[in-house]
């Protein structure tokens, strides 16, 4: 019975993804029949979206030396 909605069930996981995912906020369709590879994909885009922020990290309020325990 819920095999001949197939195309229905597609056809609105298609649109979810179309009008959720935005430039700001991109979804991904990642496999997960492979655990590695589900890994790898999240991975590799975690990375990409990194490496184009190049983050840094703030600059101290205060001298760090000062608070130095030797």
């Amino acid at each position: 019975m819920e095999r001949a909605r197939w195309g229905e069930y597609r056809e609105a996981y298609e649109d979810v993804l179309t009008r959720c995912s935005t430039e700001f906020a991109p979804w991904f369709v990642i496999p997960a029949d492979r655990k590695w590879y589900r890994n790898w994909a999240v991975a590799s885009i975690v990375r990409g979206v990194l490496e184009e922020m190049d983050p840094k990290p703030p600059k101290a309020s205060f001298d760090p030396e000062s608070i130095r325990i030797d």
